[in-house]
């Protein structure tokens, strides 16, 4: 019998150390737990249909314009506030306790769709994790093809975030349970003894950071650090054909539930 070949694990830290990968032969997870990866899982979670991510604030005025909005909600954040003009932001606040059966959303953020748009040559596609759905995701990993892992931390303007290193150490941890995966990264081994030093309780292992001391959005903050309080998988997939415009390079994410 033929030995089935172990899948690597790493962690990109920051989506400006990204070139430093080869992302042809990987699935990249990106992770924005404040808060744009935890805002799509919500709008998914809660009956959304597609997300697509816009790379500017520019591109997503110019949907705006000619998109047929009955069917769309536009979103647009920029250093944590709503960009004027727009529906909603990235806060997962506004996408909870709501039904968006039918409804697409288009959204542009200062981190997450950035790093979004960086990971988009991944030979095996992208996947989008938060706190509230890591053990879905780190389950479906677990199914599907035998691809190496590479889980991308957004940050905040190219600079590490040390919520996005929790979640990689906690994602990272779970999928190393298994033994069909192995990793001999320096950024997998520190994520994950970051973890199990914060795990006990997160938020306050996070009152230092540099988030929570730029931000006042406490109650946001304690929401995306809820561990598995939904079962959505976002996943990057590519449309066939777009019509209108070209402002989305064809690419959108679906809840693969």
């Amino acid at each position: 019998m033929k030995k089935k070949s172990k899948r690597n694990i790493d962690i990109c830290l920051t989506p400006s150390m990204l070139d430093f990968f080869d992302l042809s032969q990987k699935r990249v997870v990106v992770i924005d737990v404040f808060r744009a990866t935890s805002a799509i899982c919500v709008f998914l979670n809660n009956g959304g249909n597609r997300v697509f991510t816009v790379s500017t604030v520019e591109d997503a005025v110019k949907m705006k314009m000619t998109m047929d909005t009955e069917d769309f909600l536009f979103a647009a954040e920029r250093n944590g506030n709503i960009v004027s003009g727009f529906d909603l932001g990235n806060s997962p606040l506004l996408y909870d306790r709501k039904k968006f059966d039918g409804i697409s959303l288009a959204i542009t953020t200062t981190n997450g769709t950035n790093a979004i748009e960086k990971s988009k040559n991944a030979g095996h596609g992208i996947l989008l994790a938060s706190f509230l759905n890591v053990s879905s995701v780190a389950e479906y990993i677990k199914s599907i093809d035998k691809s190496d892992i590479l889980i991308v931390c957004s940050g905040w303007k190219g600079r590490l975030c040390i919520e996005d290193a929790l979640l990689a150490g906690l994602l990272s941890k779970k999928l190393l349970k298994n033994d069909m995966f192995y990793s001999n990264s320096d950024s997998v081994f520190m994520s994950q003894n970051l973890y199990e030093s914060a795990q006990n309780n997160l938020s306050n292992f996070l009152l230092k950071s540099s988030y929570r001391q730029r931000m006042n959005l406490e109650e946001d903050i304690n929401y995306c650090l809820q561990v598995d309080i939904m079962n959505c998988i976002p996943i990057w997939s590519q449309l066939q054909s777009m019509k209108k415009n070209n402002l989305f390079s064809g690419f959108f994410i679906t809840n693969k539930n």
